[in-house]
């Protein structure tokens, strides 16, 4: 993640844009890499499709968690949502 802040936070590198790929897609491990800049998460288990998919959609200026990563932020977000 050190490296996802340090390109976050250089205005030379504002137009670049991180992917993270790991085996860690834990709430905690996700919502970091959030923090730090990152556009995308996705699971090492992706498919190289996948993976390609995930660039072309960051690098339009959007963003994409994996579906794993997204169902737990959803949990996170609802367990502490108020009726």
């Amino acid at each position: 993640l050190a490296a996802t802040r340090a390109i976050s936070a250089d205005p030379g590198l504002a137009d670049v844009k991180v992917v993270i790929l790991t085996t860690f897609e834990v709430d905690d491990y996700v919502v970091q890499s959030l923090r730090a800049g990152a556009s995308g998460f996705l699971g090492k288990g992706a498919e190289p499709d996948e993976l390609l998919s995930a660039i072309r959609v960051v690098a339009h200026g959007e963003s994409l968690l994996s579906p794993v990563a997204t169902k737990g932020l959803i949990a996170r977000f609802l367990a502490r949502a108020v009726p």
